[in-house]
């Protein structure tokens, strides 16, 4: 067998100079042209690579899938012409990285760059970060192989017009084993392992071009075998993933409809407001307060609810501060057309910030504890029997009386009442009997003072009357009380009288405190009860006696 020789030294003896000048320099400008577009080429597909992974690449940055993220990356790698890929997060969270060979050097002239959104329904969309593809020179480099083998056939094909001579070179030396090598591998099959036999060849670049190509076969063929399990691996990952979401988005759905259910139930007003006012969700105590018959709640806007019409309702102020400072209370009472009022405690937390904002506001009925509240308060400050008030009312109102007339210096005056001959009637006829006396003297003094004028019960059988009198209208007064008092009593069948002592107490004159002028009106009832009884003074001035 004969030892091949190399192409060089067989054609260079019958190939001029000139020529193989020509021929280099045509050569290198069609690889310095071909190797512009096959960069070009390069960008561009790195360019699709890049638009076709965006959507899954920001759905799991989204959902800060970082399994999945890495995954996207390795699988936008396996491309043969990718060396890196970078996913980045605007914020830092988090971060994917690949790269095929570690010393091979990124271009950067051969890098894409496609920025990662996330579209609401609304059509807004949010930046969440960059997906970065790039190759090198070294992998244009290996798309200019097989241009520099198509140079070189144009080269021979030139050379055919060299001369007959030349043409039956080529003939014997390139174009024949060429043709068995283009038959063979037109013949070839995608996916099977198979090799280029050429038989013996005189040329040795023949001979290196077989097993070069051979050697790319079988390249090509491990690189399908990986791609095709690749592939598998990413459908099944990806088949895997698809069921994930699907269960979880049952599970959301389940639990959607679970929160609604509950959120119905609630006997309590519960809403939830977006940032922009709207209502989107209201159980039936907020449609029955807020709502109006035949329009539902959902989908309306809060701040132009026909039932929160006046601007300083209580709830436009507690949304404002849910809105400022992320929470507040507040307490309304809503008036029905039919039944009682009712009145609710509110609270409101806001959940979110900016557009993604929700306010939720809850409601609790405190009616009952309020009505509970108003029945202690007037039991404090209340008779139980006669349902006057008591002494402690008594002098709040004087305390209160004193401050708003003291600069004035508005005169007023106190009557203190004490019956007299009523313990005989508890003695004969019991408690209830005297009970009962009590409570028709009450409503008797009453009726003897004006609506202004406070009529109170200060113990026993004694009363204290806070008059807005002059001192000359205190006489027709204590006539009139006096007159009252004196008649007839009958319960059960039984018929009892009284009659009472009334003392006098007038400001300035007996004093300027509460204690002074109860002091001074006490000192007065005596001085009449001692006078006889059934009468009245006023201090200074003489003794009244009943007719």
């Amino acid at each position: 067998m004969n030892r091949p020789r190399p192409l060089a030294r067989v054609l260079l003896r019958r190939i001029a100079v000139w020529y193989l000048l020509f021929a280099v320099a045509v050569t290198g400008t069609q690889l310095y042209i071909e190797y512009r577009n096959i960069r070009q080429d390069v960008v561009q597909t790195l360019d699709a690579l890049a638009r076709t992974f965006t959507p899954g690449v920001a759905a799991a940055l989204w959902d800060y899938q970082e399994d999945l993220l890495k995954s996207l990356a390795r699988g936008i790698g396996e491309h043969t012409l990718v060396v890196a890929v970078d996913i980045s997060d605007l914020h830092g969270r988090i971060n994917a990285h690949y790269r095929t060979t570690p010393d091979e050097t990124v271009a950067e002239n051969l890098t894409v760059q496609q920025p990662l959104y996330h579209r609401f329904e609304d059509g807004q969309q949010e930046a969440l970060g960059t997906l970065r593809i790039a190759s090198s020179t070294s992998r244009v480099l290996a798309q200019l192989r097989s241009v520099a083998l198509s140079a070189g056939l144009f080269i021979a094909a030139q050379l055919l017009f060299l001369g007959v001579a030349l043409a039956l070179l080529a003939r014997l030396l390139v174009v024949e084993p060429l043709t068995r090598f283009s038959e063979q591998v037109s013949h070839l099959k995608t996916g099977e392992e198979q090799q280029i036999d050429l038989g013996a060849t005189p040329i040795s670049e023949i001979a290196t071009l077989q097993q070069g190509f051979n050697q790319l076969l079988q390249r090509v063929a491990e690189s399908h075998q990986a791609i095709t399990t690749t592939n598998a691996s990413l459908e099944r990952r990806i088949a895997e993933r698809t069921r994930n979401l699907d269960e979880r988005n049952r599970e959301l759905r389940r639990e959607h409809e679970l929160t609604l259910a509950l959120v119905r139930s609630i006997p309590g007003f519960v809403c939830v407001i977006s940032s922009n006012g709207a209502i989107l969700l209201a159980n039936a105590a907020a449609n029955r307060l807020l709502g109006s018959p035949g329009v539902a709640l959902v989908g309306q806007n809060w701040a132009l609810l026909p039932t929160l019409a006046a601007p300083d309702h209580p709830l436009h102020d507690l949304m404002h501060q849910a809105q400022i400072n992320g929470q507040g209370n507040a307490q309304a009472t809503f008036t029905a057309t039919t039944g009682p009022a009712q009145t609710y405690q509110f609270e409101a937390l806001r959940i979110g910030q900016g557009s993604d904002a929700r306010i939720i506001m809850v409601g609790v009925d405190i009616s009952a504890q309020q009505e509970q509240k108003l029945l202690l308060q007037h039991l404090a400050f209340h008779d139980r029997l006669t349902g006057l008030p008591n002494r402690a009312l008594l002098l709040e109102h004087l305390d209160n009386t004193l401050r708003s007339t003291r600069y004035q210096q508005q005169p007023f005056a106190l009557a203190f009442i004490d019956l007299d001959q009523f313990k005989p009637i508890n003695d004969s006829a019991g408690h209830e009997a005297g009970d009962a006396v009590l409570q028709e003297i009450a409503s008797r003094l009453r009726q003897c003072v004006r609506e202004q004028d406070l009529v109170s019960r200060h113990g026993g059988d004694e009363f204290v009357l806070l008059l807005h009198s002059p001192a000359q209208g205190l006489p027709r007064i204590a006539y009139a009380i006096l007159e009252a008092i004196t008649q007839p009593i009958h319960w059960q069948g039984a018929r009892f009288q009284v009659s009472a002592s009334i003392g006098f107490a007038l400001f300035p004159r007996d004093g300027t405190s509460p204690q002074q002028l109860l002091d001074a009106a006490d000192a007065a009832m005596y001085r009449a009860k001692q006078a006889g009884r059934n009468r009245a003074d006023f201090g200074s001035a003489p003794l009244l006696a009943a007719q």
